[in-house]
């Protein structure tokens, strides 16, 4: 069978690969712009477990990462020929003669009751994360009825299925997505318990769908509910397990398809249709225990059901217990009696208490795990200190090392693992997902186990979870190759109780992965962990110890990813502060110097350009006095230097700085290295910064094909390096280039970093001044208006880079002709550049150029004149005589000038000469010199 063939040959060359985690082979293709599409790690792992019916495309993506990974290093041409080959008989063989007439399906109406009771066809599921279907799923008619009833009602609501734990509401939203999963064109699933992990299914959802992705994730989920709310066809997602509503409610979408969250939280019943789970019935309990368990009667299964108080899970885990030994029910029932008489003094609950019944379950077979086998049941106690999201079994077997025996050894024998985990799946205490490569067990069942043990084995038991998770740790968090295990060990975290923990490796365990969830965008996730990592260190007494102050400075760099400058300042400042004065640190202390780089980057943010070329001269001062001039750190500040450097207006400095990195992180790391690419880019802002137009855009698109390769789509970087381009390509003519790549880099922006992001801003007054110069001016009006309205919102009306948006948009009021506000605008703008960056600065001259236009306008020349004429001087000093705003500059006085005075006519026959040689004849700004038009020195800002 082509199919079989197919499969056979990827097996072989996924086995050649190494059998890669299906997140690295994901995250290799994504990192890889020559790929020719992108791959989740859950379509990997379908490609690969043998659904193979996917977009050629991604299954092309997937062929040729194995083939780089792969020990034989197959040429991958080759390869790709072959699987497309063996792809194209697969698709031919399942091809049918006749394509079968189309039937035609409303939208949102609910099934039928024989909808209800039809399983849905095994390859029924569109794209999307669902669950494994219990086929063993017992009634719930009414309820799966009633769900379909409620998600068609209108107005537009979410459905809140809510209930015990125990009860089932989990499986019953299981149940009705594999039941109804046809009528959609998207289905997902998503583990709502923590913020975090719904906001990167939200992400994984944007990528499955190629929809825009963000380098935040958070940005990239608002993206996806935006897509979602306005009409991205028929889609059910569920949100499962929802804690507090203020958490999650701003994750979900208020508007388009169905939409259902399980919880146990009474607050969501005001936040939706409410639909209550509660226990089953008594002939559904007869019905499960009887299909599940080992000859029950039904009058049996009766009393069983009334013993356990008819709670499913329960229910579930004593069929399955009792259909593993085989105990008759009369002495199963003697068994549980004795338990609960024990359980309901030690638990202190009353008569009627619904943990009861499945407590006796629970602990009847936890007992029988321990008389069977001591290493299986501390295994039980130990995944019953992580999470309840599925345990992958790499993890466990990763940290096997520092955890004692029996159970360490039990670990580091596959073997004996698997060995473990049938034990504990016979018994009904785990459920083993991901293809047999994760168990999972239920937070009732944990917390059952838990409470059950004496107070030094839960102990013990604890101690186990964090050493595993610590041990598991890759470190290097921000290489890609290390976050397959990162998000493996993410959700146990909290639920081990790590930022309990006072052991090192625990500690730099929760920093570790603070850092990873910023590497992959998720801002918000690294801020909470850093925080209560911080917090509880902090109330421990260890506010000063090295870890406390890595978690400090990861907690203000994550706040200022998110935006939240004032708060990240305030904070870093106080670490900074305490540190320089602190006996076991100083000024000169690597972890004092991480966080003033930190202040340095703020001070940019905030306008302070000055204090932040300070700060920087005094970390690389300090670096290479400790470190010595070719360590990376040294390298790094001075790469931050430069960045000050040229926010300042000192060009030159920060071009001699870059060329001499660019050279050196060519030899150390490569020439097609991201380090040494971002120094090229710095290289030609520089050489933008001179003036030097033409050699910024031939530098920064020599390199634009590996930067690309390099980075993942639309990361800042790249974006910050199209800029760039957009900006040579409009100051060397290429106009109309200019206006469709700024166009095209607007929108990437907004979509990935959001409206608010200084690059987002920066990207639409790029755009506004390519609309201004290919003459729409009317256009560049209005996005230029709304974007110096955000930077006074975001960074405040004083701030260098809201004047210099200012600038621009009173230069565009004059093209309109709209001279009173192009006036006011204009030096309201100059005067605010004059005091927060002084006179000298790059900025203040250009703003200064159309503040003379703006009053050679008024007829006001004498005062233009005198303007023009200091402004002239102070570009000849600051920018050089042959910079094209100096020679702008001098061409607006000749051209004032000669009106008054035909000798002085010398003057500006020389600027336009100069401006001749430096743009090139054909260029707008020459051709409206040569006919006597003032012309404009707008800013376009540096990244700070």
């Amino acid at each position: 069978m082509p199919h079989g063939e197919l499969q056979a040959e990827l097996e072989l060359l996924y086995r050649a690969a190494g059998r890669p985690p299906y997140r690295r082979v994901s995250a290799e293709i994504r990192r890889q712009n020559h790929m020719p599409d992108t791959v989740s790690h859950e379509t990997v792992g379908s490609i690969l477990r043998g659904d193979v019916r996917v977009r050629w495309s991604k299954l092309e993506s997937v062929v040729r990462q194995l083939a780089i990974m792969a020990v034989h290093r197959p040429d991958q041409e080759e390869e790709v020929r072959r699987f497309h080959a063996l792809w194209l008989a697969m698709v031919d063989s399942q091809r049918p003669d006749h394509p079968p007439t189309p039937k035609p399906v409303d939208e949102f109406a609910p099934p039928d009751i024989g909808t209800l009771s039809a399983p849905a066809l095994p390859d029924g599921l569109p794209p999307g994360i669902t669950p494994q279907r219990n086929h063993a799923f017992t009634g719930r008619r009414d309820l799966l009825h009633q769900i379909s009833g409620r998600l068609a009602e209108e107005p537009w609501q979410p459905l809140i299925l809510h209930g015990l734990a125990g009860v089932g509401k989990s499986q019953l939203a299981v149940e009705y997505l594999h039941r109804n999963a046809q009528r959609y064109d998207i289905v997902w699933w998503i583990t709502a318990e923590d913020p975090s992990r719904a906001t990167a299914a939200l992400a994984t959802l944007g990528e499955r769908r190629e929809w825009p992705a963000s380098y935040d994730m958070a940005q990239t989920a608002r993206t996806v509910l935006a897509r979602l709310e306005s009409g991205a066809g028929r889609w059910l997602i569920v949100y499962d397990n929802a804690n507090s509503p203020d958490e999650i409610v701003p994750l979900l979408p208020q508007a388009g398809g169905h939409l259902i969250v399980t919880t146990r939280d009474a607050a969501w019943l005001s936040q939706g249709r409410a639909l209550e789970v509660d226990v089953f019935t008594r002939p559904e309990s007869i019905d499960l225990l009887c299909a599940r368990g080992h000859q029950i009667m039904r009058e049996e299964a009766d009393q069983l059901a009334a013993r356990l108080g008819d709670l499913p899970l329960a229910l579930e885990q004593v069929a399955a217990m009792q259909s593993a030994t085989r105990t008759p029910v009369a002495d199963y029932l003697q068994q549980l009696d004795e338990r609960e008489a024990a359980l309901r003094l030690l638990m202190s609950t009353a008569p009627g208490d619904y943990r009861i019944p499945v407590a006796t379950a629970v602990t009847v077979a936890a007992e029988r795990i321990r008389k069977e086998s001591t290493s299986t049941a501390q295994l039980l106690e130990l995944i019953s200190c992580l999470g309840a999201e599925p345990i992958s079994l790499t993890l466990l077997r990763s940290g096997s090392q520092p955890i004692p025996p029996p159970l360490g050894r039990l670990l580091e024998l596959p073997d004996a693992l698997e060995q473990a985990v049938w034990r504990l799946r016979r018994y009904g205490l785990v459920k083993v997902v991901d293809d047999g490569q994760a168990l999972q067990v239920h937070r009732l069942v944990q917390a059952i186990v838990r409470d059950a043990l004496p107070a030094d084995a839960r102990a013990q038991a604890y101690t186990n979870a964090r050493r595993l998770l610590a041990a598991a740790n890759p470190g290097n968090p921000t290489a890609p190759l290390t976050w397959d295990m990162y998000g493996r060990i993410g959700p146990h975290l909290r639920p081990a109780g790590m930022v309990d923990a006072t052991d090192p490796d625990a500690r730099q365990t929760l920093i570790d992965q603070a850092t990873y969830l910023s590497e992959i965008g998720d801002f918000e996730g690294s801020r909470r962990l850093s925080k209560d990592a911080l917090d509880q260190w902090t109330r421990h007494g260890a506010a000063d110890d090295e870890q406390a102050l890595a978690s400090l400075q990861r907690l203000a760099a994550a706040l200022k990813d998110l935006g939240r400058y004032g708060e990240a300042y305030r904070l870093a400042d106080e670490g900074w502060r305490r540190l320089v004065e602190h006996p076991a640190y100083g000024v000169h202390h690597p972890t004092t110097l991480k966080l003033s780089d930190l202040l340095a980057v703020l001070d940019r943010v905030f306008g302070r350009y000055a204090d932040a070329l300070r700060r920087d001269r005094q970390i690389v001062e300090a670096y290479q006095r400790i470190r010595g001039d070719s360590h990376t750190a040294t390298l790094q500040a001075r790469n931050n230097l430069a960045v000050s450097l040229r926010v300042v207006g000192d060009f030159r400095a920060a071009h001699d700085i870059d060329t001499e990195l660019a050279g050196l992180r060519r030899i150390a790391v490569g020439p097609d290295h991201q380090r040494t690419l971002l120094s090229v880019s710095n290289l030609a802002r520089d050489l933008y910064g001179l003036g030097d137009y033409a050699a910024s855009l031939d530098l920064q698109q020599s390199i634009w094909p590996t930067y690309q390769s390099r980075l993942v789509r639309r990361h800042p970087h790249l974006l910050a390096a199209t800029r760039t381009i957009v900006q040579g390509l409009r100051k060397t003519g290429r106009l109309a280039e200019a206006l469709d790549k700024g166009r095209q880099l607007y929108l990437h922006c907004q979509e990935s970093l959001g409206t608010e992001h200084e690059l987002t801003l920066a990207a639409k007054v790029t755009y506004a001044n390519a609309l201004c110069a290919n003459g729409e001016v009317y256009k560049a009006s209005s996005f230029v208006s709304e974007a110096v309205d955000r930077y006074r919102r975001t960074f405040g009306d004083r701030n260098p880079l809201t004047l210099a948006a200012a600038t621009n948009q009173a230069i565009i009021l004059r093209a309109l002709g709209e001279r009173r506000q192009a006036r006011q605008i204009g030096e309201v703008s100059c005067q605010a550049l004059r005091d927060v960056v002084g006179p000298d600065h790059p900025y203040t001259i250009a703003a200064t150029v159309g503040v003379a236009n703006d009053l050679v306008l008024a007829r006001e020349e004498d005062i233009a004149r005198r303007r023009l004429a200091g402004a002239l001087e102070d570009a000849k000093r600051i920018l050089g005589e042959q910079h094209p705003d100096t020679l702008i500059c001098a061409t607006n006085l000749g051209i004032l000038m000669s009106r008054d005075s035909p000798e002085s006519r010398g003057l500006l026959d020389k600027s336009i000469d100069q401006l001749r040689r430096a743009l090139g004849t054909g260029h707008p700004v020459v051709t409206a010199a040569v006919a006597g038009k003032p012309t404009e020195c707008d800013i376009e800002p540096p990244p700070v």
